[in-house]
């Protein structure tokens, strides 16, 4: 209804007006220049409305017309950034795609016709990486470098190129770089303090560690856990050179954050054993045994004493396996020294209860050097033959890597402190096979020492030479010293600056609860 009594409103007022207006004529008159000009009110009224709107009329394309300029080339700059946005846009969908001819292409449209380097750089690099121009991608990355907003973003593409093909200096490089930049990134903080792990500088590793703890990347756990991992990679480093006295106090630092944690108290142990402080040495090694049993510890335990007599020895070990009785490696520690001592029923006798099932490797060796010295060769052979399809013992394990000695960072995937003590998995019937670790900072090499039954274990046609060693070693009146270390611990690997956890937690220097071993 509105709409019609609107329109018929205004039509009626006009016409009102325009009958009022009508009704009284009046008179227009311009006298200009001694001219006169009259004309009725209406005319008038006309005249001036006319004038006006060509006035404004005209004022509107003298407007247009000066302005024509910009107005075009605002025009061309809009459809440049058209079909700029437009090529962005495809190069994208063509990179999701895995079409690196139409990416290459359309990258090399939006570059020209975009001054966006922050998204443009970034097409172009991962479309000459995604068509394998490893030098077109770098060159990408540099030049985002250049700008402000785009430099964390190339140093990020040039920490992954440099990654790629192998050049660990240059992506410490970048690593550190991005982490200076942007120290709250986690991905550059860990790049970071991985890569200076990797490439002996612990120190500089010990003070990203710290700004990582600053920055809240890590909680204080975590990062109680990790300098001591770094401790004990850089005493392990230090060990057997001329700064020992260094390598101790590291390595005693890190047995305070992780007591429990074998890597560390057995190197500790064995250079408290070689600066003369047997008694804290044993005592390190019977705390962490009480609770987390391992044959590294074992090693270093049976060979504290210089020059220490076989009974003499099974005596201490004794008293090692009384504070963590019925595990398996108490009774393997045990084992080996009563054979080293040539008591076989101590020895049959805790090897016993590891019988139970299926035993694995390093029982059936312990069998296979116990029925060797004992002078039972068809039992020796037996055992040493089932050896080797033996369930595998507990070693250190990583994604691709496993090995009976500990690493700070994982060969195959660079991780740090990823290993785990555990049994490593395999298929029915096949032994494990342990890769040698990586030396981060190459160490000299060292030999290992071979047991009698380690000696046969790939072989059962050896088993008759280790019986007749046995036998040469009874008449002689010479004992099987199975207290020889496994292995030698890497020399590699950092120092750190002050725990970030709670204080007062240093060693104790009673050790464990339990019955003292004798010295």
């Amino acid at each position: 209804m509105w709409r019609v009594l609107v329109p018929f409103s205004i039509i009626a007022v006009l016409c009102a007006a325009a009958i009022w207006l009508a009704d009284h004529p009046g008179v227009v008159t311009v006298a200009w220049e001694g001219y006169e000009i009259r004309t009725s009110f209406v005319m008038g009224l006309l005249v001036i409305s006319l004038s006006t709107i060509l006035g404004v009329l005209g004022y509107r394309l003298f407007a247009t017309f000066m302005k024509s300029p910009a107005g075009f080339t605002s025009f061309l700059a809009t459809r440049k950034r058209k079909k700029g946005y437009d090529a962005l846009s495809k190069g994208m969908v063509a990179i999701a795609a895995g079409d690196s001819r139409e990416a290459d292409l359309y990258a090399g449209q939006a570059h020209k016709l975009l001054d966006e380097p922050a998204m443009t750089l970034l097409l172009a690099a991962q479309a000459a990486q995604m068509k394998g121009d490893s030098a077109g991608a770098t060159r990408f990355f540099e030049e985002m470098r250049g700008h402000s907003e785009t430099e964390f973003l190339g140093l990020r593409g040039l920490y992954v190129q440099a990654g790629r093909v192998g050049n660990k200096a240059a992506e410490r490089t970048y690593a550190e770089k991005a982490f200076a930049l942007r120290p709250h990134t986690p991905w550059a903080a860990e790049a970071a303090f991985t890569a200076q792990v990797a490439a002996g500088e612990f120190e500089r590793a010990a003070s990203t560690l710290d700004k990582m703890l600053q920055v809240k990347l890590l909680t204080r756990d975590v990062a109680r856990r990790r300098r001591a991992v770094l401790l004990t990679a850089h005493a392990m480093h230090l060990a057997g050179g001329e700064d020992g006295e260094k390598a101790l106090q590291l390595a005693s630092d890190a047995v305070e954050m992780e007591p429990t944690f074998a890597p560390p108290v057995a190197l500790a142990a064995r250079l408290m054993g070689e600066a003369g402080q047997v008694r804290k040495a044993g005592r390190l090694v019977e705390r962490a045994w009480a609770t987390h049993p391992h044959p590294d510890l074992a090693d270093v335990y049976l060979t504290l004493v210089a020059d220490e007599k076989p009974f003499d020895r099974l005596r201490r070990v004794k008293g090692l396996a009384a504070r963590n009785p019925g595990a398996g490696e108490s009774q393997m520690a045990l084992a080996r020294a009563a054979l080293a001592a040539r008591d076989f029923e101590t020895a049959r006798e805790a090897l016993e209860p590891l019988l139970v099932g299926e035993p694995s490797q390093r029982v059936c060796e312990l069998m296979g050097a116990l029925e060797g010295a004992e002078d039972h060769a068809a039992a020796a052979q037996v055992w040493l033959t089932r050896a080797i399809h033996a369930p595998a013992d507990a070693c250190w394990v990583a994604e691709g890597y496993q090995s009976h000695l500990w690493v700070p960072i994982v060969p195959e995937t660079g991780a740090f402190d990823a290993l785990n003590w555990q049994v490593p998995q395999q298929r029915d019937g096949e032994r494990a096979a342990l890769i040698p670790p990586m030396q981060v900072v190459a160490p000299e090499s060292q030999s290992e020492p071979v047991s009698s039954a380690e000696a046969t274990e790939d072989s059962p046609a050896l088993a008759d030479k280790s019986s007749e060693s046995s036998e040469e070693a009874s008449e002689e009146g010479a004992a099987v010293d199975e207290a020889a270390p496994r292995a030698t611990l890497p020399e590699h690997v950092v120092v750190a600056p002050d725990d970030p956890g709670p204080e007062g937690s240093g060693i104790e220097e009673n050790g464990a609860n339990g019955e003292a071993a004798k010295w």
